[in-house]
């Protein structure tokens, strides 16, 4: 493989550096949601505005739980890295967690004893 079919090959599968995602109800009552993706911050938040922009205009509103409860009971919304977190359960127990970066679990509580995430 050559250094040119490396870079291509990155530049196909890479993630946009920046991302910006919110969730808003139609004015029929569906709730929606939109990702965008930007390679600065700068660049994202110039699309996000212009996406809030357009989703006031046609009248949608922002989803009542955005940022907190999914409205599902089957998923929460992790405040700390806020992404959704699923719910498990064993012996009779139920919890709601998701994966870290460094592969341990996040439970979407601050640890009492100074670290930053349960």
């Amino acid at each position: 493989m050559t250094t040119d079919q490396i870079i291509k090959s990155d530049i196909l599968y890479s993630d946009a550096p920046a991302s910006w995602n919110t969730r808003y109800v139609t004015q029929e009552g569906f709730t929606c949601q939109i990702t965008l993706r930007g390679e600065t911050g700068k660049d994202l938040l110039e699309k996000a505005n212009l996406a809030l922009g357009y989703l006031i205009d046609k009248g949608f509103k922002p989803d009542a739980h955005n940022g907190s409860f999914t409205g599902s009971r089957e998923t929460k919304w992790c405040e700390i890295h806020q992404c959704e977190m699923r719910k498990h359960e064993k012996d009779g127990k139920s919890w709601f967690s998701h994966k870290i970066e460094d592969g341990s679990w996040c439970y979407g509580k601050q640890r009492k004893t100074g670290g930053s995430h349960e």
